[in-house]
């Protein structure tokens, strides 16, 4: 590990000076479960590390007004998991988080820190290989056969994939990412906010260099809604999805209203299936409306060598999910 001064300020006004005075070459530190891991293996570097652990307020669970909820980004997967106030159209959050990792993990983990973790690709991974991702001039992934945690949807160039649980669950749910720099606040749909390789590959989010990333809002959504998150993975617990599925609807007269459904580890940023919603839309809440989604949601997929297997795992969950989804009630 090469050495990095450390700021911990008492205040998120201290927090942005100190990124602003690094000049990009710092990096925020939440709990620490990513970074600290690339820090110790090389493949990370930064000349500061500002840690927001002294920022009590981000470690909040809100109701707004308007009845939405504002989560702040030091909140835990473990408050996440075990949450009161993410009961109804908001289970689905509690049960990404509860698919997170290990339990030690999830008490360390946090929800700014599940949205803004690199990429799991192997070579981005290793220290010794060079890729786009460190500045390098090629993707080597592209023709190797380790591919799990690669895009079956293209790059261009970088075919990593975002690797967060939350992520799909909380753009099912059509979640902001509220973002503080030295200009004031900014509000960003999360689907906006993970950015592909074009044309900085050594980007996955909007945040920039000097902001912050401090809540995440939800809006109000009707009570009628219910979603499940549901995950292929080489292990039962403690790894990062191979591909995954964020699945929600209503029920109306037994058919399928307001669907929204977000596929993670499938493309360079989570993918809302558009066309998938599209075809789920007045149809019976059955598996064969699950086939017919994920037909039309894997449309236009150009698999790589190693990894077309993804594309029959993203099936399976749109198939078993759609009954799922329906039995919550």
């Amino acid at each position: 590990m090469k050495p990095f001064a450390f700021f911990e300020p008492e205040t998120l006004d201290a927090a942005l000076a100190a990124l602003a005075a690094s000049d990009g070459s710092a990096r925020v530190l939440a709990g620490g479960t990513d970074l600290l891991g690339q820090l110790k293996e090389g493949t990370a570097a930064y000349a500061a590390l500002v840690s927001l652990g002294a920022l009590d307020g981000l470690r909040r669970v809100d109701r707004l007004p308007d009845g939405g909820l504002q989560i702040g980004a030091l909140v835990t997967l473990a408050q996440l998991e075990l949450s009161q106030e993410l009961a109804g159209p908001y289970r689905i959050l509690s049960e990404a988080a509860r698919g997170v990792a290990t339990p030690e993990i999830r008490n360390q983990g946090t929800l700014g820190g599940n949205l803004c973790q690199r990429p799991r690709c192997l070579h981005y991974r290793h220290a010794l290989v060079s890729c786009l991702k460190k500045g390098g001039d090629s993707c080597p992934a592209a023709e190797s056969p380790y591919q799990d945690y690669l895009s079956v949807f293209g790059g261009p160039g970088c075919y990593a994939v975002h690797a967060s649980d939350l992520a799909p669950a909380l753009i099912a749910l059509g979640a902001t990412a509220v973002l503080r720099g030295p200009d004031g606040v900014r509000e960003v749909g999360l689907e906006s906010f993970f950015v592909g390789p074009d044309p900085d590959p050594a980007r996955e989010t909007a945040l920039r260099p000097e902001e912050v990333l401090t809540h995440v809002r939800l809006p109000v959504i009707s009570q009628a809604w219910r979603g499940a998150y549901s995950k292929a993975r080489e292990r039962t617990a403690g790894d990062f999805p191979i591909v995954s599925l964020a699945l929600g609807f209503e029920l109306q007269e037994g058919r399928i209203r307001n669907a929204r459904a977000v596929l993670g580890g499938a493309a360079p940023t989570p993918l809302r299936a558009r066309q998938a919603e599209a075809i789920l839309e007045g149809a019976e809440p059955t598996e064969e409306a699950g086939a017919r989604a994920a037909a039309a949601a894997l449309a236009g997929a150009q698999p790589l060598s190693h990894n077309a297997f993804k594309l029959d795992l993203a099936r399976a969950l749109f198939a078993r999910g759609v009954p799922r989804v329906a039995a919550l009630g």
